[in-house]
């Protein structure tokens, strides 16, 4: 019977000790969660705190008012 050599684990991200936060810009996820919230903001900042409505006309304050 053949003798194997002990098994040595491969380093990849299961095995990093380092904290996820540190490594966390490696992740598809981060990037994509970070995209949504650049769109957001940037959606949020260009209808000037989101007063246009999507047909172009903009909320009077009086629509604003909660009766």
């Amino acid at each position: 019977m053949p003798t194997h050599e002990p098994h040595v684990p491969h380093n990849n991200d299961n095995t990093d000790r380092r904290p996820y936060w540190r490594r966390a810009h490696h992740d598809w996820r981060f990037w994509i969660a970070m995209a949504l919230m650049v769109a957001a903001i940037s959606t949020y900042v260009v209808t000037q705190d989101l007063s246009i409505r999507p047909n172009g006309a903009r909320v009077s304050p009086q629509q604003m008012a909660i009766p």
